[in-house]
């Protein structure tokens, strides 16, 4: 299920954020991605109504990765 869930989040990335697919690599951060603090705001909001998992402003930070961010999302419920 995981895997499902980050290859969603790597969908939203590339499809709505423009992030380079090759960009995505294992451990690359969201601060690697060049997020900062708005944009991660935006992807909260974005992840939260795709999933339809309640997610507050400070569940994602720029040192996690899409991993992390998975994580996150599957501990709140969310299924891919």
């Amino acid at each position: 299920m995981m895997q499902a869930i980050e290859a969603r989040i790597a969908e939203i990335l590339v499809e709505d954020f423009k992030v380079d697919a090759g960009a995505l690599r294992p451990g690359a951060t969201f601060a690697d991605l060049n997020f900062d603090s708005l944009v991660l705001v935006e992807l909260i909001l974005v992840l939260g109504n795709q999933f339809r998992v309640p997610l507050d402003d400070g569940a994602l930070h720029d040192t996690m990765t899409v991993t992390d961010a998975a994580g996150v999302l599957a501990a709140r419920g969310a299924v891919a």
